[in-house]
């Protein structure tokens, strides 16, 4: 932290609540979005209360620091980036403040997802909601007057705003709607009244110069809407201040309109065979008087990648088809809507012009599914893996409805010519095109293309009347275009500026701005070459290198530029390399999703911090390599600390819509730290895991009575950051790969007949858990399964993987597989009970060493409720007869769902009879295998399982289940119910464990595991 910096830091820490962020790392979080552009901020406030960010402003105000509001940086033009101090509203301030009748009233920082969530049960909601409403914030919308799906019914933001708290940039608070114009003879008692009476003089001015055509347009968010927040009797500066990015003030509080939930709704799916036939549709279904709450257009690509991911849409979208209509219609009744979808297919259907059968949905469900098919679409675009990439500094045009299609085929025109891959959709009822050409931002050819194609688009958008900013705002990629759009009258949104915020503090350079080429500037920085470049990278992908190594770089640049080592990723990566797959991060925040179905991550909705989220750990790496960040961050102390706010869920890679394995990137960061400092003690704890384990089994007595008493817990965690508060499962006295021994099951048979399965053990069943093992073997034993435990095979590594200590890690899997590899070549299937080892076993195997065994073995692994399915397929799994009497709360561990396999536990428990099964879909339990264990991470592990944790804590769950130990391990904290692994309860289906059967519905101790 500079000189600077830590003056703005010392002075602002003792006056706030909030979060103050100046270092490196966090700035690094800060400095880009889902836009193309990066700017390090000065530094972050995350305020909690009203009060800190008025005392930000007026700290700023005093200091001359610009301020930038941010609050999830989705939208396409960097509007919330800047050198600046970042206000991020989204952490704290994210409450409803009050509800009733037909407004709410909310803090910026609410997703509008959450927002209609809470409206719901009072059967209201808030529309239009962005295609981004799941990460996105009301205050965001509001700073872009953002539209949605149902704009043609609801219209923006700015036609649902009543009223906004704000604060003003000199620091001033006030409650803004509107305001009757002022007399010569009122005084200004206030900064809002002094203001209503300059933009009374600002708006005689602007009534004398020419108003663009784009005025006309109901989509427009270039510049200040002056002129539809004025009448002759006064202005409503809400209005005015929605879209206005936060050039103008900040928002505290809004007071939103809600609107009932439809009684009806439906929606049709017209298929055609050209963009320009969708387009004439769209027009004449206008003209029509047919009125739609929703009507986009979409090309066929973005079809038929909904396609492929959505077996539903097989049926509804043709595959002639290369564009389609999605028109929907709400009503009171069903009759209605009926009748909207007869006249409308009675209206298109009389030229010929569908390429199939129309499809129509009046189910609530699949209409939703319909009209949020650009939700669904559009984050495919990102899993293309190719260099070039979808880019959004176009995709917010808007045109009078009547020129849609006349305006596509000349954008049809000009890609053509440029030889330019692209995609489209478009809300068409009221002339909003979303044009992404594919370009490759890396690219320094690219990148000089970006500014002339959109000049070159923006001057066919504006020829024929509208406008270069529809509903995302203009932010740093379309300022400077708003004198072409225009005129004369940018002299009067500077005027509107000086009238709010006359030193221009508040969020410069957009709206307002003097550079001809800020579309250009400030662009996201990329490594100059490939990664496998070793003199221009800093980051290089070394397959099967075995540890990292530290390597000098001839005639290394002075910074920016990379600094003067090359480090070489532990992990074995596929082309392009670490750096190139960090650098596929769109910066898109779906990351930031909070909802119950997703998983990633969980680490963001403990923390709530942007550091926590994948794409700030992703492009890390990215920053690092192309000089953006400091090349000394990476192996630093503060690059471990961000690592480390990863659990390794596994599900970026699945769950990202770029599939990036960031996991695997911050083991990367992790690795690079120990290689320079060597293994921390906490960490060198936790990685030894099973050396504990076999260490306690030895004394299992004094191990376990040490364990329930609270003095000796206190004293193991200040010696080993073992959390006092943490219930921990009783050691067993011999571990059970010692027990198959004297069963017999450890010596293959590969002669006898049956299917053949390895068990492979791994740490929580062969020390803790025994009866798990023991449930696993008869169950495959029930089901005729050859079963061998391969002796002397280890944990499988995860532990020590997650901390950094890839040696160890490495050593763990070599050792693994020489065992495993013998029985896969006797013709054995590797069975894990236990997720985290198969995903161990299958991904990361294979990333840590080349050893010949590993394909192989990955190949041949799986989870034990898959393997038991595909007995199941074939006829050779019993029954389960024996009922059960119980409610079950099942939970998918996220190793489990990063496999890729499903829920297969949960399909066999809800084969045996009278047990009634839940799946509760709430997230992930928050242990992230020894993360939960830690001192400083015990309660945060609590706030990512909580949802989790309530569901069970009801009374009509009796019991819980799941396949991962780590996760019982939080299922069963602070309560009296047990879970038990699927297998236990397969077991008892089938008569095994009588003496389970007896108490497994049995209240425990609050503080015990069984």
């Amino acid at each position: 932290m500079d000189e600077r910096r830590a003056r703005i830091f010392d002075d602002l820490r003792g006056v706030l609540d909030g979060e103050l962020e100046f270092e490196p790392s966090a700035r690094a979080s800060y400095a880009f979005g889902a836009s193309l552009y990066e700017v390090e901020p000065l530094g972050v406030v995350a305020p909690r209360t009203e009060h800190d960010v008025v005392a930000v402003v007026r700290y700023a105000a005093e200091h001359r620091l610009p301020l930038h509001a941010r609050g999830a940086a989705t939208d396409s033009g960097g509007g919330a980036l800047g050198p600046g101090l970042v206000i991020d509203f989204s952490r704290h301030l994210r409450k409803v403040v009050h509800d009733a009748g037909d407004h709410v009233v909310v803090e910026p920082g609410i997703t509008p997802d959450a927002l209609n969530a809470h409206l719901a049960p009072l059967g209201r909601r808030v529309e239009p909601v962005p295609v981004n409403a799941a990460v996105g914030t009301v205050g965001g919308m509001i700073a872009v007057d953002a539209a949605g799906e149902r704009s043609p019914r609801f219209g923006s933001m700015a036609d649902q705003v009543e009223r906004l708290r704000v604060v003003f940039a000199q620091g001033e608070t006030a409650d803004v709607g509107f305001s009757p114009w002022p007399s010569s003879d009122d005084d200004a008692t206030t900064l809002a009244d002094s203001i209503v009476r300059k933009l009374h003089n600002i708006r005689r001015m602007a009534l004398r110069r020419p108003a663009p055509p784009s005025a006309a347009l109901p989509r427009n968010r270039a510049g200040y809407a002056l002129s539809r927040a004025c009448t002759d009797d006064g202005i409503d500066l809400a209005r005015l201040i929605c879209g206005s990015e936060g050039t103008l003030a900040l928002v505290l509080q809004a007071a939103l309109r809600t609107v009932p939930l439809p009684g009806a709704q439906g929606v049709a799916l017209l298929p055609f065979g050209r963009i320009a036939d969708a387009a004439d549709a769209a027009r004449r279904c206008l003209e029509a008087g047919l009125a739609p709450s929703a009507c986009d257009l979409y090309d066929w690509r973005l079809l038929s990648l909904a396609r492929d991911v959505d077996p539903a849409l097989h049926s509804w979208i043709p595959e002639a088809a290369r564009s389609a209509l999605v028109v929907e219609f709400e009503a009171d009744s069903a009759d209605e809507v009926a009748g909207a979808l007869r006249r409308l297919a009675g209206r298109l259907a009389r030229d010929g012009r569908f390429v199939g059968e129309p499809a129509t949905a009046t189910r609530r469900a699949d209409c939703e599914r319909l009209v949020g098919l650009r939700r669904l679409a559009e984050p495919l675009l990102m899993k293309a893996g190719a260099a070039a990439r979808p880019i959004s500094a176009m995709d917010d045009v808007a045109v009078p409805p009547e020129q849609l299609g006349p305006v596509i085929a000349r954008f049809q025109e000009v890609m053509k010519r440029l030889g330019i891959m692209w995609t489209l959709s478009a809300g068409a009822a009221d002339g909003r095109i979303r044009l992404r050409p594919f370009l490759d931002p890396a690219d320094p050819g690219d990148r000089s293309r970006i500014e002339p194609l959109a000049a070159e688009l923006y001057e066919i958008v504006l020829e024929a009347g509208g406008t270069v900013s529809a509903s995302s705002g203009c932010g740093l990629a379309r300022t400077q275009f708003l004198p072409r759009q225009y005129g004369d009258l940018v002299q009067t949104f500077r005027d509107i500026k000086d009238a709010f915020d006359p030193a221009g503090l508040l969020n410069p350079g957009k709206v307002i701005g003097d550079d001809p080429h800020q579309m250009s500037r400030d662009l996201k920085r990329f490594p100059a070459a490939a990664p496998a470049a070793a003199a221009d990278s800093v980051l290089l992908a070394a397959a099967g290198s075995g540890t990292h190594r530290v390597v000098p770089a001839e005639g290394r640049a002075e910074a920016p530029t990379p600094g003067p080592e090359v480090i070489l990723p532990v992990l074995r990566w596929p082309e392009p390399g670490a750096v190139g797959i960090a650098s596929a991060c769109h910066g898109c925040g779906a990351c930031r999703g909070l909802e119950p179905a997703m998983r990633m991550c969980p680490s963001y909705r403990a923390h709530r911090r942007e550091e926590a989220t994948p794409r700030s750990q992703a492009n890390l790496l990215r920053q690092v390599a192309s000089g953006a960040a400091d090349p000394k961050l990476w192996g630093s102390e503060e690059s471990r600390q961000l690592a480390s706010l990863c659990i390794h869920c596994k599900l970026c890679k699945t769950e990202c819509p770029a599939e990036i394995d960031v996991s695997g990137l911050m083991l990367e960061a992790k690795a690079a730290y120990v290689e320079l400092h060597g293994l921390p003690p906490g960490d060198w704890v936790f990685s030894r895991l099973e050396m504990w384990a076999r260490l306690a089994s030895r004394f299992p007595i004094l191990s376990n009575f040490l364990l329930s008493r609270r003095s000796a817990r206190w004293v193991i965690e200040r010696l080993l950051g073992v959390s006092r508060h943490r219930v921990l499962p009783p050691v067993r006295r011999t571990p059970f790969t010692r027990r198959a021994a004297r069963m017999g099951l450890t010596k293959a048979r590969p002669h006898e007949p049956g299917p053949r399965a390895a068990y492979f053990v791994d740490v929580y069943a062969n020390y803790y858990d025994h009866e798990l093992a023991e449930a696993v073997v008869d169950v495959l034993r029930r089901a005729e399964v050859n079963v061998f435990v391969p002796p002397r095979q280890r944990s499988s590594g995860m532990a020590p993987l997650i901390v950094g200590d890839v040696d160890y890690a490495r050593d763990l899997a070599v050792s693994n597989l020489r065992v495993l590899g013998n029985a896969v070549r006797d013709g054995y299937t590797i069975v894990c009970s236990e997720p985290t080892a198969a995903l161990m076993i299958r991904h990361e195997y294979v990333k840590l060493t080349g050893d010949l065994d590993a394909e192989l073995v990955a190949q041949n692994t799986m989870d034990l409720g898959q393997y038991l399915r595909g007995l199941d397929a074939r006829g050779q799994l019993p029954t389960p007869s024996d009922p059960l009497h119980a409610r079950v709360g099942y939970h998918q561990p996220c190793h489990l769902r990063a496999l890729g396999v499903g829920t297969p536990g949960l399909e066999l428990i809800r084969k045996i009879p009278e047990l009634d099964v839940e799946f509760i879909d709430r997230g992930c339990s928050g242990m992230g295998g020894t993360y939960g264990l830690a001192r400083g991470q015990f309660r945060t592990s609590l706030r990512a399982g909580r949802q989790l944790v309530r569901r069970l804590r009801d009374d009509d769950i009796e019991i819980g289940s799941t396949e991962c130990g780590a996760c019982r391990i939080q299922m069963e904290q602070g309560q009296t119910k047990r879970t038990l692994h699927p297998i236990k309860l397969l077991s008892l289906a089938y008569g095994l464990n009588p003496s389970l059967r007896r108490h497994f519905k049995d209240p425990k101790p609050r503080h015990v595991m069984f």
